[in-house]
């Protein structure tokens, strides 16, 4: 009995849709049947290869290898802004910031209002200038300068918090102890 043949530009936006919705396992199934058919034909747009790097590394743990998928991706299809998306992705994932940095700005390069690429920049956030700025960012003054007032600012805050509570309980309306 042969193997039955999948329609690959249905079983391509299956998917894509389900990796998109947030069901990796079913899109990293449907993508690596995929891969197993078509491959050797060279002929799968960067956005499957994107997908599909997202999806090994999330799924499966490959984390390397799903970046060198997206990196393909990148290289099959410079201007889709969705790969430079998973690209970021697989950098944080590798707990490489400086890379996510670059594909986002890479991405915003190409369309600057793409809502993933926006979100992920919103998930990475921005970093605090560094407290020495004549030295790196990794000097070691500037790093232990950085943890302790970084560790003075989570304890002011958190004194300010418990003030804020106990100033909400003096001044709370005055109630009746004889009740």
């Amino acid at each position: 009995m042969a193997a039955s043949r999948i329609d690959p530009s249905k079983s391509l936006r299956r998917g894509i849709r389900a990796c998109r919705a947030g069901n990796w396992w079913e899109g990293h199934g449907e993508l690596t049947r995929l891969a197993q058919q078509e491959e050797r034909r060279g002929n799968l747009p960067g956005l499957f290869y994107s997908y599909l790097g997202q999806a090994m590394a999330r799924c499966e743990g490959r984390r390397r290898e799903g970046l060198d998928l997206c990196l393909h991706a990148v290289k099959v299809d410079p201007f889709q802004p969705e790969n430079y998306v998973n690209l970021a992705g697989a950098y944080v994932m590798l707990r490489n910031r400086r890379g996510a940095l670059r594909a986002l700005e890479r991405g915003l390069r190409i369309d600057p209002t793409h809502a993933g690429l926006l979100d992920v920049g919103r998930k990475l956030g921005e970093r605090r200038r560094p407290p020495l700025p004549f030295l790196s960012r990794g000097h070691l003054l500037n790093r232990y300068v950085g943890l302790l007032s970084s560790k003075l600012r989570r304890r002011w805050s958190k004194l300010r918090r418990s003030e804020e509570v106990s100033d909400d309980f003096w001044n709370s309306p005055v109630r009746d102890a004889s009740r």
